[in-house]
């Protein structure tokens, strides 16, 4: 079993979900994936999986004129080699390294660290409503653009056998944390693990990773967890259990 080639089915799977439902711009092609929102945010456009330079500047050229911000993330296993040099010497700088990481999930902990916490399915609007809330607090200059998109696609993801999954942590009634969860190809990919910044360092992040993870053990029976970290992440993961795969890096690329 190949994890790191599940990693990348899993991530690019997760990008593509909601805007292939939600019948918006999404192209594969042998060279390069392009998600194209229509949504001005880079959250919610993303280029990846780059097999030449001439794909990559294409696709640039394009999203100029659309005059649309979107996210290149290097470091997929079919990315040519000099993918990220070749951005840094046309002048773009990388914005974030992220660690890919995996787990067996049936290793991990169900001992909860944050006892106030309750974590819930998102299965209705109200929920919803609380992980976009969620959201809007934490990037407040694209909050218009995230609740644009998530209610749009919440049909998609109210649907009870949808392949992604939104929870949402209550500490003492209070919305404060999300995850994701997207299953695919053998794998359970969490993703968008945030927590309000008053309640960090309460063990909140931890239990919506396991939460989501043994979510996906219990009900799909899957047994690889995957995800990406932030470095401040990555050791945190790592006392859980994860294991370190590969890097990736994210060119956050504004309207140009």
């Amino acid at each position: 079993m190949n994890i790191t080639k599940l990693l990348d089915a899993n991530m690019v799977g997760k990008f593509m979900y909601l805007p292939s439902l939600m019948r918006m711009d999404v192209t594969v092609d042998d060279n390069i994936t392009v998600i194209n929102s229509g949504i001005s945010s880079d959250m919610f456009n993303i280029v990846c999986r780059t097999k030449n330079k001439k794909a990559w500047e294409v696709v640039f050229k394009k999203f100029r004129q659309l005059k649309m911000p979107f996210a290149h993330w290097v470091g997929f296993d079919v990315d040519y080699p000099q993918c990220k040099a070749d951005m840094e010497e046309a002048g773009f700088v990388c914005d974030e390294h992220e660690s890919a990481m995996f787990v067996e999930i049936e290793k991990l902990s169900r001992d909860k660290k944050c006892e106030d916490l309750q974590i819930v399915l998102v299965n209705n609007e109200k929920k919803l409503e609380d992980f976009i809330r969620i959201y809007r607090e934490l990037i407040s200059h694209d909050s218009d653009q995230i609740e644009k998109f998530y209610s749009k696609a919440a049909d998609h993801i109210l649907n009870t056998r949808a392949a992604l999954k939104l929870f949402v942590g209550y500490f003492q009634n209070q919305p404060v944390a999300t995850s994701a969860l997207f299953v695919n190809e053998n794998s359970a990919g969490v993703w968008d693990v945030v927590t309000l910044s008053d309640f960090r360092r309460k063990g909140i992040g931890t239990d919506m990773t396991a939460y989501a993870l043994l979510y996906a053990f219990d009900n799909f029976g899957y047994h690889i967890g995957v995800l990406t970290a932030s470095e401040e992440g990555e050791p945190v993961y790592e006392k859980i259990g994860f294991q370190k795969l590969k890097d990736f890096y994210v060119f956050n690329v504004g309207t140009l």
